[in-house]
């Protein structure tokens, strides 16, 4: 009788140890968790409001496990922001992440289906929401693909024609382009050879043969039309 209370005892002093190690090891875990889960978000490089925004989305990895976290994850809300250049993540042991992000240039706004957008260096038709309001950018009328309006600003940058001195572009159905200027002049682009033609543009302005006039038509081949302000 006395070894089987002895093993019955043997029993309950098992069962006590097991049940007190799983709480501690509970425990364990949970404090891992509670210690290494992301607590801090850390954003840089932008201004307030586009700022405001990307924290909100990214707010839904709060709590996640740091150890756990992909950058591909930090990435994928970020890649729904296409206004968006460089971006940049790292962690920083025990809870925080911090994203160090840019902005690409914006060119110039535009209205598609009666809504505004801006257009990015990046390629992008960005929805005007994303953003905070931007200043003094021209205005791009007509159904034009992005990389026609990019590559037109290209090409006027390497021929040293000041795009900040251009208030609005109209894009017409056969690929040619108007540019309306701060002086009210208007550079009337034929559909081909654009390089070309805004290189005589810029000789006729470089040596002041624009002086008064309101419409320089380089629409025909080898000819350059005038039109002056009293016409």
């Amino acid at each position: 009788m006395p070894q089987s209370i002895s093993k019955y005892k043997l029993y309950i002093y098992l069962f006590f140890f097991i049940f007190l190690s799983s709480i501690f090891n509970f425990q364990i875990l949970e404090n891992y968790y509670a210690k290494f889960s992301l607590k801090n978000i850390n954003i840089t490089g932008l201004p307030y409001n586009e700022k405001k925004i990307i924290k909100i989305k990214l707010n839904n990895l709060k709590n996640v496990n740091i150890f756990e976290l992909k950058k591909d994850k930090v990435l994928e809300i970020l890649s729904n922001f296409n206004f968006l250049e460089n971006i940049y993540v790292n962690k920083v042991i025990p809870s925080t992440i911090n994203v160090n992000l840019s902005k690409t240039t914006i060119l110039g706004e535009t209205i598609i289906n009666g809504k505004k957008f801006y257009i990015g260096e990046n390629g992008n038709f960005i929805n005007s929401n994303f953003l905070s309001d931007q200043n003094n950018l021209a205005s791009v009328y007509g159904d034009f693909q992005i990389y026609e309006y990019l590559n037109l600003i290209k090409i006027l940058k390497n021929s040293s024609i000041n795009t900040e001195n251009i208030k609005a572009y109209y894009y017409y159905k056969n690929k040619r382009w108007d540019l309306l200027f701060s002086n009210n002049l208007t550079l009337m682009l034929p559909s081909k050879s654009e390089e070309e033609y805004i290189k005589i543009y810029k000789k006729l302005l470089d040596n002041n043969h624009l002086i008064n006039i309101k419409i320089v038509d380089l629409r025909v081949s080898n000819q350059i039309i005038l039109t002056n302000n009293n016409e």
